[in-house]
């Protein structure tokens, strides 16, 4: 008896050893490497806060992300450059009122900056008239950490150019339309380079958008189609909250997500900010980063 059990024990250590050398030798998978975190945010503060509503609003989107996107925050430029110099994140609030209002910032700790840029997108109602011209602005940066590329696109539509889902006809609603694609053409653009994420206030009920399913608003252009493309954080963790605006759920954070075997970044949750003074909620999403 004690032969057969010494034999047994001999046969189970060379399987337990045959198996650990096959192991060895194949492929981590993705959820086996090295993964670091971060997050990313977006928030619309209102431009017609007063200077201690806005810093309030400024101060509590930062303390819960590493990159944010703004809206509607051109007309506090200055006093924005000052905040980013003296709290160490990177500014990027290109040009005028307009086109600072989609400011980008980043922590200087995790992030540093390999390269920035601004597109004219269109004017909403004509050349110089009210609402003012849209821009789609983005930075790019280097992961410390991880090493890796990411790209930050933050846009702001034009208000007022749906109803349940459905386009209303005016010239607003073009240039949304003519922003979306943009938008989607510049995250194409920049994931062939490394990891793309895209925030800002879109305008857009994303419920109602994914009902009517209108062929130039965000659902089509962005999310309907097949993988390698942007997926929202409500497509992929549902709707959370009462909504950013109201009970509408307006404001975004995308990530291009790729086939499995090619994705190095992952959107792992996310989270609705209240307690704003502005008029909107923010949204914080959590992503994994493989170094």
């Amino acid at each position: 008896m004690r032969e057969t059990v010494n034999w047994s024990a001999r046969a189970l250590g060379a399987l337990a050893g045959a198996v650990a050398l096959v192991a060895a030798l194949l492929p981590a998978t993705p959820a086996a490497a090295a993964n670091t975190a971060f997050k990313a945010a977006t928030l619309n503060i209102y431009y017609g806060l007063s200077q201690a509503d806005f810093a309030h609003d400024l101060n509590l989107i930062a303390s819960k992300a590493d990159l944010v996107g703004l809206n509607e925050v051109g007309n506090r430029k200055a006093f924005l450059e000052g905040w980013a110099a003296d709290n160490g994140w990177w500014l990027y609030a290109p040009g005028g009122t307009n086109q600072a209002g989609e400011t980008l910032i980043a922590r200087k700790n995790m992030f540093d900056v390999l390269d920035k840029g601004s597109i004219f997108v269109c004017d909403t109602n004509g050349p110089g008239e009210v609402p003012p011209a849209r821009y789609n602005n983005w930075v790019t940066y280097r992961h410390k950490t991880s090493g890796r590329t990411v790209t930050h696109i933050n846009a702001h539509a034009v208000a007022g150019i749906e109803a349940a889902g459905q386009p209303q006809d005016l010239p607003r609603t073009r240039c949304a339309e003519a922003q979306f694609q943009a938008l989607k053409d510049l995250a194409v653009a920049k994931q062939g380079t490394g990891q793309v994420i895209v925030s800002g206030d879109l305008n857009v009920d994303f419920s109602a958008d994914r009902s009517y399913g209108y062929a130039k608003f965000p659902w089509q252009v962005f999310e309907a189609n097949e993988l390698p493309n942007l997926r929202s954080n409500y497509n992929l963790y549902g709707e959370q909250g009462t909504g950013t605006h109201g009970n509408r759920h307006i404001d975004y954070v995308y990530f291009w997500k790729r086939l499995p075997d090619y994705q190095r970044m992952w959107m792992t949750g996310y989270d609705i900010v209240g307690g704003t003074r502005s008029d909107h909620n923010g949204v914080v999403a959590t992503f994994s980063i493989q170094s």
